[in-house]
Formats: C-alpha cells, sequence, structure tokens
C-alpha cells in the first residue's frame, strides 16, 4: 500500500486529505523532525515555495520511495499555479501525477483515488 505524504500550509491540502479519505498518510510539518518512510509514497504539496526546504531535506533522505508529486493552488496564480510540484518533479525526476485547485472536487477526490490505486 503507498502512503500518501502531504504538507498543509493554509489547511486546504488537509482538507482535501480529509475527502480523500485514505488510511496511510504521514503530514509533513515545518520545524519539526519529519520521519522517514519505508515504502513508496506520492506527495502533495501546495503552491508555495516559502520555506519549504524542509520538504527537500526529507525527500533527499527518501527519494528512493518518491514515485510522483501531485500538486494544489489557485489557478489565479496564473503561471505559478502548482509551482512547487512542477518543481519537485524535475529535481527528483518524478512525473506530477495530478493537479488540482483548492481543497479539491469530489471529481478531483475520485481522480486521486484511481491514481493512487494505479500507483500501488
Amino acid at each position: 500500500m503507498i502512503t500518501i505524504v502531504f504538507y498543509s500550509l493554509t489547511g486546504q491540502t488537509r482538507r482535501f486529505m480529509k475527502k480523500l479519505s485514505y488510511d496511510k498518510t504521514l503530514e509533513l510539518k515545518r520545524n519539526k523532525e519529519n520521519p522517514d518512510v519505508d515504502n513508496d509514497f506520492i506527495l502533495i504539496v501546495p503552491t508555495y515555495e516559502d520555506g519549504l526546504g524542509f520538504i527537500d531535506d526529507f525527500l533527499d533522505r527518501n527519494r528512493h520511495y518518491f514515485k510522483g508529486v501531485i500538486g494544489s493552488g489557485n489557478r489565479n496564480f496564473g503561471p505559478e499555479f502548482c509551482h512547487v510540484a512542477r518543481r519537485l518533479s524535475k529535481t527528483y525526476q518524478v512525473p506530477v501525477l495530478y493537479e488540482y485547485e483548492f481543497n479539491g472536487t469530489d471529481e478531483d477526490v475520485e481522480k486521486v483515488k484511481g491514481i493512487i490505486e494505479n500507483e500501488s
């Protein structure tokens, strides 16, 4: 079973995770010691870049399990929409699996469930 690792800056990603209601999750916390994983995972991150070095630290330690990234954000950001997911995709050579806006629609939840099932 794949793990969903996520970070929620404003609470939108956490709300999406509640709608997803997936059992095997790990929420990364800023200024905390985040545990390593011991199995494959997908990362869900917001658009904001500021202060996310702890995510790179986590990924550097766990890159061999990192299978893909999902981005969340606000389409009003234009080309910056899901910027962090795209940067991490390039840096760690993993695919951007999906992008959604705010805390996601029911359709977004179903699509991400399908992605999880496909990656498991």
